[in-house]
């Protein structure tokens, strides 16, 4: 059957020499040799930052993002509608492949997250629901080190604002303290474990989930799972 999209991957002129935050970024071969024309369109359609649009034109000397959290924002921009999810997963496994020692377990958190959404949205897809497990077990594993990587950043932020901006110049550690926030792997496989009946899993990962401060209603999950044992 002819493909609905008559374009190939190759690039039109106009698209030889990509610039924008791809370039900066030194995804040009991947934009050009992994994306089809359509989907290169699509992104320039979809992608809508808050900063500037123009994904593949204009000239950026710096980012505030890292490559991996970057791909990680575009890709999520494309998990909300089943058709784009195939694009989705391009390109979050493109922000995956640029994971490396010195990638911040933030980054690698969120960019976790992001795939384990789209696996479990996609779960009657062959594999992808032990891929969502997979993942929200990727998150989990680095959930410590997350934790102190967040404390750390917040500190940081504190600091440099205090300093730079005068409105912000009351900003204390005593007045903006740090509150470690909800933990999608956790609650999501809490919820599998729970439609698998897999009670002392459910109890484990919570009673673990509480050890480490993420926000959530994990004792409420450990009493329910109890009560479950003893049906």
């Amino acid at each position: 059957m002819e493909s609905i999209f008559p374009e190939s991957n190759k690039p039109k002129p106009s698209e030889r020499t990509p610039q924008g935050m791809i370039k900066y970024h030194r995804l040009q071969n991947w934009w050009l040799e992994k994306l089809t024309a359509s989907e290169r369109q699509r992104i320039r359609n979809q992608y809508s930052p808050m900063s500037d649009s123009n994904i593949d034109k204009g000239n950026y000397t710096h980012s505030s993002s890292s490559t991996v959290k970057f791909l990680k924002e575009v890709g999520g921009w494309f998990i909300a509608k089943e058709g784009d999810r195939p694009l989705a997963l391009k390109i979050l496994q493109e922000a995956e492949s640029n994971v490396h020692l010195s990638t911040s377990e933030v980054d690698q958190h969120f960019l976790y997250g992001r795939m384990m959404e789209l696996y479990y949205k996609d779960r009657k897809k062959e594999g992808y629901y032990e891929l969502a497990k997979e993942y929200a077990l990727k998150q989990i594993d680095i959930a410590a080190a997350t934790v102190q990587q967040m404390k750390r950043d917040h500190l940081s932020f504190i600091a440099i604002s205090s300093k730079k901006y005068k409105s912000m110049r009351h900003l204390t550690i005593e007045n903006t303290p740090f509150h470690i926030p909800s933990h999608t792997g956790y609650s999501q496989l809490a919820i599998i474990y729970k439609k698998e009946k897999r009670w002392d899993d459910v109890i484990v990962l919570c009673k673990q989930a509480i050890s480490e401060g993420w926000c959530g209603n994990w004792e409420e999950r450990i009493d329910d799972a109890l009560r479950q044992k003893l049906i």
